[in-house]
């Protein structure tokens, strides 16, 4: 993340908050299921997580926050769900209308307590190791 982070030209201040907003923000794909809407169908595709994103970054810029952080964030906690979504056994359609073609690796259910856990986990490592070597500025 710090090599994409650096790319895009963020400080440590605004990578944190990046990093601390999108892990908040990581199941927000799945509002289709609160919303009572077909399950990875709307709400799980790139393009959806673009328009949400930019969205967001304007809203948040017009309230007087950053429109990079807060649209970053959005993007990174989609894109990480889509990507971790493709893992699992349930097909969904991540590159529509481009691609019509359903994906899904099929490696474990979603519903895994044991993979769930495992990636918590590894968050959790990732960014002790990260802030370890970064520092933990907000």
């Amino acid at each position: 993340m710090s090599v994409l982070f650096y790319m895009m030209g963020l400080s440590g201040v605004e990578a944190n908050r990046i990093l601390i907003i999108s892990s908040v923000l990581s199941s927000l794909p799945d509002i289709d299921l609160r919303l009572e809407l077909p399950h990875r169908k709307i709400t799980h595709n790139i393009f959806f997580s673009v328009i949400v994103s930019l969205v967001a970054g304007y809203l948040a810029s017009y309230l007087g926050f950053s429109f990079r952080v807060v649209a970053f964030s959005f993007l990174i906690a989609f894109t990480t769900h889509l990507l971790c979504d493709l893992l699992t056994k349930m097909p969904f359609r991540p590159l529509y209308p481009l691609i019509k073609k359903p994906v899904a690796l099929r490696l474990f259910r979603s519903s895994s307590n044991v993979v769930n856990t495992f990636f918590l986990i590894l968050g959790i490592i990732a960014y002790y190791v990260y802030i370890t070597k970064y520092g933990f500025l907000i």
